[in-house]
């Protein structure tokens, strides 16, 4: 199976692209094939509203590296995306990244992808990994792409307590999520 994975932190060697790396670890173990995306380093320009993706039901007309990354998540099993916590919400080029999936469904508003794609979610947050304000934001940001017909396969948040060593339960859990797809 093909993996896309979109890394949302803007710092190479951040706590939610370590957490990812492990996952996408385990998936590589179990055979799949991975397509990473560093949000950092893609051109991602916002939505513009212009309704043509639903007029023509086609993905969005704008030109960048939406393209490639909508060619492998139609091709994709799976998809992983991660974020920092910034100001108590998911970083502002991933809620950008988010907006342009509206492309991803037709003129019912029914989705135009495979059903059944599995969904990782991971976050990392300098409050506690138990902080409860927060979880709300990485529901709704999950649930945009949950409206794809995707399928939730797991969500992993990391907070500033959290024990991220190799053989900590996050790492295991990440690990295990990947492996398991």
């Amino acid at each position: 199976m093909k993996i896309t994975a979109v890394l949302g932190s803007p710092r190479e060697n951040s706590v939610s692209t370590r957490i990812a790396k492990k996952a996408l670890q385990g998936a590589r173990e179990a055979g799949h094939e991975v397509r990473l995306y560093h949000i950092q380093d893609m051109e991602v320009m916002g939505c513009q509203g212009c309704g043509c993706c639903r007029k023509h039901n086609t993905d969005c007309v704008i030109e960048d590296d939406m393209e490639s990354y909508f060619q492998d998540l139609r091709e994709s099993g799976a998809l992983i995306v991660t974020s920092p916590n910034y100001y108590s919400q998911i970083a502002g080029p991933m809620i950008t990244f988010m907006n342009r999936h509206y492309c991803l469904s037709d003129k019912e508003r029914k989705s135009r992808l495979q059903p059944g794609v599995k969904l990782i979610g991971i976050f990392a947050q300098g409050a506690p990994e138990n902080y409860e304000k927060y979880q709300a934001n990485y529901d709704w940001y999950l649930n945009t792409f949950l409206s794809k017909d995707m399928e939730l396969a797991g969500k992993i948040i990391a907070g500033g307590d959290s024990d991220l060593s190799e053989d900590g339960e996050i790492m295991k859990r990440a690990w295990q999520i990947g492996n398991s797809l």
